[in-house]
């Protein structure tokens, strides 16, 4: 039996035994609308927790798949229970939309935007009183599930057992796409969007599906609501369901997902556990809330997690779970050039970071990118990466015209590029943050990711051993269970390393590998370099520590004010009065002339 099947059998279960022991007409009550609010504090979770997207408009998918299902009842004469499932497609679809038309929006934008969507709804529902009634509210009389005898169930118990059942599915099924690729590469839009990308992410699509599919599930639970409020009105897509998302992923903690769990059946259960204040009990909920906010800014599962204790034990559990480290294949060169740039410049406005630049990468060479600060190094990287379009010139990478290619593209390509500023999943593991680099490796369909299917799970076997190989490449195998955010400063750039290694490169774009490091961790890391060129890899760096450089590389490039000046071995290059003179200055050039001149 699989893992996912034996979780979900134990969820129905464990709703079905909930339902048989409850009896109390409020208990019941109360149960099934704490198993509602979590269903759709995980819906919000999705965005808000997996992405770091905020919504302020969620309640529009709530109330769409609650008014959905209930003109299905009402108007069409439907039975509820038959027409539940669909109350996933209205939000599925608006999700998508709403992706698709804010893919260039983030932060209070995104926010915003969805904030707008939810008030348009309120409208529409508001004025199309001959289907939804308009503010009188659409009554829907849900017929009670049918049950056999034997379970002397009544209505309100079959009801919170689908709402159990319901909440045990799509906690299974969240919980393996929140562990699948899928998940990871939410992890890393959500933490580092410019890694995501340049590790083969698309960024564009997974947002779409994200909030897609987070919308699918909110709508499905404004369909379990329907026999809890029995008439449908428009406050339904209003700010309290949303406000009511936010805070409960806050309150479990937005990093997990038995968090928002938790946070939705609180927000369910607490009002119900202070009713003795009366008129303020709400009021007081409200200073419960702010006290655990402050003073667990992780939320309340996250606390948990990060004991000491259960910390060690999950990381003994999850290091028991690794497969053994795969060595890197070597490369076989596809064709002799990999890189190829003619005339390639690039302006910004008045300034020309570089200009009509031309140079060719063989294969299984490294090419070292060199020049004074300013020079234009990483402005180029950045063009050969996908990240910055020439303004001039061409680009072309195994044959193909890269020059206008997203930079996920380019990654899928065979050119991976590493960042001058460290770029990792701080908040992640080391481990996390190599699942998360081996993005391209070996991927698999998003249906065997929800139900973990054999083959989902050996490839996921595959990628796993795939990037701990790499890990172990630059020698950090044994760091896998730290945090990345914990490692030495050294330590952090042979993870970035490591990372645009997991991608699965032809070529890699080092900027600025060696930044910040002493002897010993230079000369390492020029170590790691080269056993990756003598595995076939074909390298371009960019790097100010010239002694390494210049010892390890094959050729190298030299730009000054964005312009090549010098192009050959680092021998011929050194000795080349250009190159000397934009290192040290024309001054320094004379005094050597004039030394030179015999008396």
């Amino acid at each position: 039996m699989s893992r996912t099947l034996r979780d979900v059998l134990l969820g129905v279960a464990a709703a079905a035994l909930l339902a048989a022991a409850l009896t109390s007409t409020y208990l019941l009550d109360v149960a099934a609308y704490a198993g509602v609010l979590a269903v759709f504090v995980l819906a919000v979770s999705v965005t808000f927790g997996q992405l770091g997207y905020v919504s302020f408009g969620h309640a529009a998918f709530l109330g769409l798949g609650a008014y959905t299902v209930g003109v299905l009842v009402t108007r069409y004469g439907w039975n509820y229970w038959a027409c539940l499932p669909l109350g996933l497609l209205p939000g599925l679809l608006l999700g998508g939309l709403i992706g698709v038309v804010s893919a260039r929006l983030s932060g209070a934008y995104f926010a915003i935007a969805t904030l707008v969507v939810a008030e348009i709804l309120v409208l529409l529902v508001m004025n199309w009183v001959d289907v939804t009634r308009g503010p009188m509210g659409l009554m829907v009389n849900a017929a009670p599930l049918p049950l056999p005898d034997w379970l002397g169930w009544n209505a309100q118990q079959g009801y919170l057992f689908v709402v159990g059942a319901s909440l045990a599915v799509v906690f299974v099924l969240l919980r393996n796409l929140r562990d699948s690729a899928t998940g990871r590469a939410w992890t890393a839009i959500r933490e580092a969007p410019a890694l995501a990308e340049s590790l083969g992410v698309a960024s564009a699509r997974s947002r779409v599906l994200n909030v897609a599919l987070s919308g699918a599930v909110a709508s499905f639970a404004g369909g379990l609501l329907i026999p809890k409020v029995f008439v449908l009105s428009p406050s339904l897509l209003g700010v309290g369901y949303s406000a009511t998302g936010i805070l409960g992923v806050i309150l479990g903690g937005k990093a997990t997902l038995v968090g928002p769990m938790l946070g939705g059946m609180l927000f369910a259960v607490i009002p119900e556990w202070l009713r003795f204040l009366g008129d303020l009990n709400f009021a007081a909920f409200a200073v419960l809330l702010l006290v655990v906010v402050r003073v667990l800014p992780g939320g309340l599962v996250g606390w948990l997690a990060a004991r000491p204790a259960l910390a060690r034990r999950l990381a003994a559990r999850s290091a028991r779970d690794w497969p053994a480290p795969a060595p890197v294949a070597p490369r076989t060169p596809r064709q002799a050039t990999v890189l190829e740039l003619a005339g390639a410049s690039r302006h910004f406005k008045g300034l020309k970071a570089v200009q009509d630049v031309s140079f060719a990468v063989r294969a299984g060479e490294i090419v070292g990118l060199i020049g004074p600060n300013g020079a234009g190094k990483t402005t180029l990287l950045s063009m050969l990466s996908g990240f910055l379009p020439p303004s001039a010139g061409s680009i072309r990478g195994f044959g193909r015209d890269i020059a206008h290619q997203a930079p996920h593209r380019v990654a899928r390509l065979g050119v991976v590029r590493s960042f001058q500023q460290t770029a990792l999943c701080a908040g992640q593991t080391v481990a996390m943050n190599m699942a998360i680099a081996s993005h391209m490796h070996r991927p698999a369909g998003l249906a065997g990711a929800l139900l973990r299917t054999r083959a989902w799970r050996e490839r996921e076997r595959e990628r796993m051993a795939h990037a701990l190989g790499c890990l172990a490449e630059v020698g950090l195998l044994a760091r896998r269970d730290e945090l990345a955010a914990n490692l030495p400063y050294g330590e952090q750039k042979l993870l970035g390393v490591a990372m645009a290694l997991a991608a699965g490169p032809d070529v890699l774009l080092l900027d600025e590998p060696a930044a910040g490091l002493n002897h010993v961790e230079a000369t390492r890391l020029a170590g790691v370099l080269s056993g990756l060129r003598d595995k076939g890899f074909t390298l371009v760096v960019v790097d100010h520590n010239l002694k390494m450089l210049m010892a390890l590389v094959d050729r190298v490039v030299v730009l000054h004010h964005g312009v090549k000046i010098a192009d050959g071995t680092p021998q011929a290059v050194a000795r080349m009065p250009a190159v000397v003179d934009a290192y040290l200055g024309g001054a320094h050039a004379q005094q050597q002339d004039a030394a030179e001149v015999p008396a």
